[in-house]
C-alpha cells in the first residue's frame, strides 16, 4: 500500500509529491536540495512510531525522484534536534499490552539502518539523544550548534540500543570509547563529538541551518552519479570488510558508472575547461 501524497505546492521540477508526514516540515531551500524538520519542539522533537513510518517513505521518495540530489536533516527549534523515540508512547504500549509497530527497514526515523542512494546531511540544532543519537551514527555529514550534546541513554531506561547505534559506534569510535558511552549512557560532549570525528564542524544557532544547506547545495552541484556511487561504495565497509567493500563497490558501482551520461559528460567538460552540465541520475 502506497503512502498517502502531500497535498502541499511542490516545486514544478518535483516528479512526484513527497509522501505525507505529520510531524515535519518538507520544503526545497534550493533546486535539488530536500529539508525535512522534525516538527515537535514541545517533545524535543522525539518521534512517535508512525512518524518514522512515514519518514521511511520519505526518504524512499527521496532516492527516487532524479532532480533531488542531497537532503538536510534537522528539528525545530533551539533547545534538541531529536531526543529518540517517543518515550511515553512506547510506555502506553507496555501498560495497554498493545503491538507495537515494527519501525522501518531503514530503522527509527527511516534513518537508523538506511542504506538509502542520497546523502544526508544533519544540521544537529541541539540534543541528539536516543534515537537521535542513532540516527546522527548514519548520517554522511553532521553540522552541529554550540548547545548539542549527544547521548545513548538506553541502559538508564532499561532498554538498549539496537536501532544500530551499537555497532556503528564499535566501527566509529572503537571499542573502548563505545563501552564508555553505552554502558554509563553518559552525555557526549560537544568538544568530544569534534575529537572523535563524528561532527565535522561547529555553527553559530543562527547560521546552522544556512550552512548545512549551502553545503548540500555544493554537493548537489556535483555529478549524481559520482555522489550516489561514491556514497555507496564507501559505505560497503559499514556492513563488510574494507578489502571486500572494495572489491563490492567495484563490482555493483564501475560499470554503471562510466556507461552513464554523467560520465561522458563530467570528462568531456574537463576536456574542454567548461563547467559540466549534469544530468538527473537513473542509477
Amino acid at each position: 500500500m502506497s503512502a498517502p501524497r502531500t497535498k502541499n505546492h511542490v516545486p514544478s521540477w518535483i516528479n512526484v509529491p513527497y509522501p505525507h508526514v505529520e510531524d515535519c516540515i518538507v520544503s526545497f531551500p534550493l533546486e535539488h536540495v530536500l529539508l525535512v524538520t522534525i516538527n515537535r519542539p514541545q517533545y524535543m522533537n522525539s518521534l512517535p512510531t508512525n512518524t518514522s513510518l512515514e519518514l521511511g517513505a520519505l526518504w524512499r521518495w527521496y532516492d527516487s525522484e532524479p532532480e533531488l540530489r542531497c537532503a538536510v536533516f534537522t528539528g525545530a527549534g533551539t533547545k534538541a534536534f531529536c531526543s529518540g523515540m517517543d518515550l511515553k508512547e512506547r510506555f502506553k504500549i507496555l501498560e495497554t499490552k498493545d503491538v507495537a509497530r515494527e519501525y522501518p527497514h531503514g530503522g527509527f526515523a527511516g534513518m537508523t539502518n538506511r542504506a538509502g542512494k542520497k546523502p544526508i546531511i544533519v544540521a544537529c540544532n541541539g540534543h541528539a539523544h536516543g534515537g537521535g543519537m542513532e540516527i546522527l551514527l548514519n548520517a554522511d555529514v553532521i553540522f552541529a550548534s554550540p548547545n548539542a550534546d549527544f547521548r545513548l541513554p538506553e541502559v538508564l531506561r532499561g532498554v538498549s540500543a539496537l536501532a544500530g547505534a551499537l555497532p556503528r559506534c564499535m566501527v566509529l569510535f572503537g571499542n573502548h570509547r563505545t563501552m564508555d558511552l553505552v554502558l554509563t549512557g553518559r552525555t557526549l560532549t560537544l568538544k568530544e563529538a569534534v575529537e572523535w570525528g563524528l561532527v565535522k564542524e561547529v555553527v553559530p544557532q543562527e547560521e546552522l541551518l544556512e550552512r548545512a544547506i549551502n553545503y548540500a547545495a555544493d554537493i548537489a552541484a556535483l555529478c549524481p552519479d559520482s555522489v550516489i556511487i561514491s556514497r555507496l561504495a564507501a559505505r560497503e565497509a559499514w556492513e563488510t570488510g574494507i578489502s571486500r567493500a572494495t572489491m563490492r563497490g567495484q563490482e555493483l558501482w564501475a560499470e554503471n558508472m562510466l556507461k552513464s551520461k554523467n560520465a561522458a559528460e563530467g570528462l568531456a567538460a574537463y576536456k574542454e575547461k567548461r563547467l559540466p552540465k549534469w544530468f538527473p541520475s537513473h542509477l
